[in-house]
């Protein structure tokens, strides 16, 4: 039987610093939906949830990334 050997995470950058977060540390999971990662993140933060609108949730095998949307050109 597999068992999991590390916690699921979150990577979130934010106001030019980058931090690693346990999801369950945010009461979530990975099949949280982008609102309730946002607003999870949102209460962590101590900020409006309005604030992270722009920001864009990314899911890999190993992390959920919340990040700022990355503009080109």
């Amino acid at each position: 039987m597999a068992r999991e050997v590390s916690a699921a995470i979150l990577h979130l950058r934010y106001n030019g610093r980058s931090e690693e977060l346990p999801l369950a540390e945010l009461g979530l999971n990975r099949q949280a939906s982008e609102a309730e990662i946002k607003q999870a993140v949102a209460r962590y933060l101590d900020v409006a949830c309005e604030l992270l609108a722009p920001y864009v949730v990314v899911r890999t095998s190993q992390a959920i990334i919340v990040r700022p949307e990355a503009l080109y050109g």
